[in-house]
C-alpha cells in the first residue's frame, strides 16, 4: 500500500509543475501586469506618481497619525519638491458598544473609522495655482476591541483599536491612488 502512493506521489509532481508553468504563461500573455512595476521600460511608475502627491494636513490627533502613515507609505523619500498632485484627506470616527452584560457592563466595542480622500491635480496657470479632481472615494475600516473595567486599559485598548484601523485605511488608499494611476497612465 505504502509503494503504491509512492507511485501516485511520483506521478503527481509533474503534473503539479506542469500546471503551475502553464498557469504562469497565461497568467503573463493575458495582459496581467504588476500595480506597482518599475522596470526600466515604463516611461512613469505608479510608484514615481505618488511620490509627486502632496499630503495635506488632516485634522485632530488621528489625523496626524494618518498623514504620518501616508508620509512614509507614499513619499519614502520625503516630501515631493516640486508636487504634481495634492491629497485632501477628511476623517470621521464613531464607536459603537457591542458587547453588553446582564449588568449593563460593555465589554466589547467597534471603532468606525471612515476617510473620505480626493486626489487632486496641481494645475498652474499665470495669477496662481488651482487644482483639478482626478478621484474622490471613501475608505472604511471596522476594528473590534474590548472594554476592560480598568479606565488606562480601555483608553489603551480604543488606541490600539484606532492604530489598527488607521493602517488598513492607509493601506486602501495608497492601494486605490496605486490603481487608478495604474489605469490612467496607459
Amino acid at each position: 500500500m505504502l509503494s503504491f502512493r509512492k507511485h501516485i506521489a511520483w506521478a503527481i509532481k509533474p503534473l503539479f509543475t506542469a500546471l503551475i508553468i502553464l498557469t504562469s504563461i497565461l497568467l503573463g500573455s493575458c495582459g496581467y501586469t504588476a500595480l506597482y512595476d518599475q522596470r526600466a521600460g515604463t516611461s512613469s511608475s505608479v510608484q514615481r506618481q505618488m511620490e509627486l502627491i502632496k499630503i495635506q494636513p488632516i485634522k485632530d490627533r488621528i489625523g496626524q497619525y494618518l498623514h504620518n502613515k501616508l508620509l512614509v507609505k507614499l513619499n519614502p523619500k520625503g516630501k515631493p519638491a516640486d508636487p504634481r498632485y495634492t491629497l485632501n484627506v477628511k476623517l470621521e470616527e464613531q464607536s459603537s458598544n457591542i458587547g453588553v452584560k446582564k449588568s449593563a457592563v460593555v465589554t466589547r466595542g467597534n471603532l468606525k473609522i471612515s476617510a473620505t480622500f480626493t486626489l487632486s491635480k496641481i494645475v498652474k496657470m499665470k495669477p496662481g495655482i488651482d487644482t483639478k479632481k482626478l478621484l474622490t472615494a471613501t475608505v472604511i475600516s471596522i476594528s473590534s476591541y474590548d472594554i476592560p473595567q480598568a479606565q488606562y486599559a480601555a483608553l489603551a485598548s480604543l488606541k490600539d483599536a484606532q492604530a489598527r484601523a488607521l493602517r488598513e485605511i492607509t493601506e486602501n488608499i495608497k492601494t486605490r491612488l496605486g490603481v487608478y494611476f495604474h489605469q490612467n497612465n496607459k
